[in-house]
């Protein structure tokens, strides 16, 4: 497992999520990003779940120089094709990012639906072992909060492998804690889970 800082300026000081997580999930996505030039058209189309890091794998090509669209296929294709032009014009990489494969993009115009599909195509899967026991580690930090390592094995045989589940767990369990006056305990995520 590899952490990353994510050193962003604009970032805001009360953000918590600046810090990349590598597994075998999206490393190899993430290792793509610093090798654009080898993208067919300079183009690469970054796709996973929800609250997967996309954005942050975003954000963190932008500050090596590279363009990064979120939710790309909501943009307006015109539009869309003209960032794309652009981003090659300038010798930019341009990085889409989506929870959708493109071809479920609802795109009409030919000549951006033939560059989609031709770009580099990154996919990060669900979250391995490795990668939800160090979100869920992540996400109680955040809230000031810590497991233990008998509640911790026991949440991660049992958590669903999903980046929204690991959150939601992490948010249920510090909230429960709070209210009790307690740390997350075994006999406290028993309860949750």
């Amino acid at each position: 497992m590899q952490q990353i800082a994510l050193p962003f300026d604009e970032l805001d000081p009360g953000r918590t999520d600046d810090c990349l997580i590598i597994t075998a999930a999206n490393a190899i996505a993430f290792a793509a990003l610093g090798n654009h030039s080898a993208w067919p058209g300079h183009c690469a189309i970054l796709v996973g779940p929800k609250r997967s890091g996309k954005s942050l794998m975003g954000r963190y090509f932008a500050a090596q120089g590279g363009q990064a669209i979120d939710d790309a296929e909501t943009l307006g294709e015109v539009d869309l094709f003209h960032r794309w032009n652009a981003a090659k014009n300038a010798g930019q990489g341009l990085l889409l990012l989506s929870g959708k494969l493109p071809g479920d993009w609802l795109v009409e115009l030919p000549d951006l639906r033939s560059r989609l599909g031709a770009a580099q195509l990154l996919e990060i899967g669900e979250p391995d072992d490795e990668l939800a026991e160090q979100l869920l580690l992540k996400y109680l930090r955040d809230r000031g909060t810590s497991i233990g390592p008998e509640a911790l094995a026991f949440v991660l045989r049992r958590i669903e492998r999903s980046y929204a589940a690991v959150e939601d767990f992490a948010k249920r369990a510090n909230a429960l804690a709070l209210a009790e006056g307690s740390a997350i305990t075994l006999p406290l995520v028993r309860r949750l889970v």
